[in-house]
C-alpha cells in the first residue's frame, strides 16, 4: 500500500475551552498569516461540515465524538489532513500552503497499453461497485480523472486533483471524494476481471443527504445490514449473535471471544487477535521425499504446517465474507471507522462493496 504524504500543516493551540462534540477552529493562509474566508471543513465519511467566515472561524457540532479525521480544503490552496480533531481540548489554529503545482505541469508516466475508455469502465466498477448502489452512481466530473496503465507492474492507476463528485441515485447522497490512491493489480497485461489480483482505492470523503422528504431509510438500511460499517460496529459491540454475525476459521464456526479481544482505550476500542496463525495438515499427491525412509517421509508429510488465519465471516447465512490480518491488533471508533486501514485485508462480499454502498459514518440505523 502506498502512502500518500500529506501536506505540512502547522497547528497552533489557541487557548479557548470546546466541548467534546464540537471541533472548532481558524484556517489562515500560511505566508502572509491572514484568514481565509469560505474554506470548506469537513469530518471525513460524514455529514458534518462547515465553512470559514471573515475571520477564517468554523464550528462543527455533532451529536456525539467520532473517530474522523478534518478535512480542510480552500481552492488554490493544499488540502489539510488533521487526525483525532476531537483530542484537541481548545481550538484549532490550521494553515494552509498555497498550491504551486499546475495542472498544466503535471505528467503521468506509463504506456497506453488501453484506450481511456477501457480504463474508465474498469474504474468505475472497482470504484463504485456493481451492486445495485453502485450501478445507480454517476460520477460527474469524469474529464478531472487522470487513468494510465503501468505496464512494468501490470496495474491500473487513477488520480485526480479535483473531489471526485459522485451522484448517488439509489441511496439519495451526493459524495465527494478526494482520491488518494487507485490501484487495480493484475497477473499479466490485461484488463480482464480473471486476471485481477487486487484492487485498492483510498481517500477523504464528504456525504450530502439530497433525499428531501423522500422515505429512503429502507433501501439505505439494507445496504447497511451485512456492510463493513455494520461489521465493524457489531466487533466493537461484541453483539455477533444479535447482529447475525458467523466466524468461521478452517471452515468451522469458532467462538470470536476465542479469537478477538476488545478493550475500551479512552473513546474507541481496541480489538486485540489472540490467535493469527492455524495448525493444518497439507495433503501431498505423488510427493517423493529423498533422503529419507518411508516413515521419515510420511512423518514429515503429515507434520502440522502453520499458516496466516483467513477468516471467514457470514451474515445472515447470506453474505460471505473474508478477512486477513496485518497486524495483532487495530481500533475502531464509536461510528465503526477502523484504522489503520492497512491492518485488514478484505474479500468476498465485503470486497465487491465500493463507494456506491458507503454510508456516512454517523448513519444510524434502527431496527423495525
Amino acid at each position: 500500500m502506498k502512502t500518500k504524504i500529506l501536506p505540512f500543516i502547522i497547528l497552533f493551540l489557541m487557548q479557548v475551552h470546546v466541548m467534546a462534540q464540537s471541533v472548532s477552529g481558524y484556517v489562515y493562509d500560511a505566508a502572509g498569516d491572514f484568514p481565509l474566508e469560505g474554506a470548506f471543513v469537513y469530518l471525513d465519511g460524514t455529514t458534518y461540515s462547515a465553512s470559514t467566515d471573515s475571520e477564517g472561524a468554523f464550528t462543527i457540532n455533532v451529536g456525539q465524538q467520532l473517530s474522523a479525521a478534518l478535512v480542510v480544503k480552500y481552492i488554490g490552496y493544499q488540502t489539510a489532513i488533521i487526525e483525532n480533531p476531537f483530542s484537541y481540548q481548545s481550538k484549532i489554529k490550521i494553515t494552509l500552503k498555497e498550491d504551486t503545482i499546475k495542472m498544466d505541469e503535471l505528467v503521468i508516466s506509463g504506456e497506453t497499453a488501453f484506450s481511456r475508455k477501457e480504463m474508465l469502465t474498469v474504474f468505475r466498477e472497482q470504484f463504485l461497485g456493481k451492486t445495485k448502489a453502485g450501478n445507480s452512481c454517476k460520477i460527474l466530473n469524469e474529464d478531472d480523472i487522470r487513468l494510465y496503465y503501468e505496464v512494468a507492474t501490470n496495474t491500473l492507476k487513477a488520480e485526480s486533483d479535483k473531489p471526485i463528485r459522485i451522484q448517488n441515485k439509489r441511496l439519495k447522497y451526493n459524495v465527494e471524494f478526494d482520491l488518494a490512491d487507485f490501484q487495480v493489480h493484475y497477473t499479466k497485461k490485461t484488463l480482464s476481471p480473471f486476471s485481477m489480483q487486487t484492487s485498492f482505492y483510498a481517500g477523504t470523503s464528504f456525504f450530502k443527504d439530497v433525499s428531501e422528504k423522500e422515505n429512503i431509510k429502507k433501501k439505505r438500511d439494507e445496504v447497511y445490514r451485512g456492510s463493513l460499517l455494520h461489521f465493524m460496529r457489531t466487533i466493537a459491540s461484541n453483539r455477533w449473535t444479535e447482529e447475525h454475525y458467523g466466524l468461521f476459521v478452517e471452515s468451522m464456526p469458532v467462538n470470536p471471544a476465542d479469537y478477538f479481544k476488545v478493550t475500551d482505550t479512552l473513546d474507541y476500542k481496541k480489538v486485540t487477535c489472540l490467535k493469527t496463525t492455524v495448525k493444518v495438515i497439507e495433503r501431498h499427491v505423488g510427493v517423493r521425499m529423498t533422503g529419507m525412509t518411508s516413515r521419515e517421509a510420511e512423518k514429515a508429510l503429515q507434520a502440522p504446517k502453520e499458516r496466516k488465519i483467513r477468516f471467514a465471516v457470514l451474515q445472515d447465512q447470506v453474505n460471505q465474507s473474508f478477512f486477513e490480518l496485518n497486524a495483532d491488533h487495530f481500533y475502531i471508533g464509536e461510528n465503526g471507522l477502523f484504522w489503520p486501514i492497512s491492518s485488514i485485508i478484505f474479500g468476498g462480499y465485503f470486497g465487491e462493496l465500493k463507494v456506491g454502498d458507503m454510508l456516512p459514518a454517523d448513519y444510524t440505523y434502527t431496527a423495525d
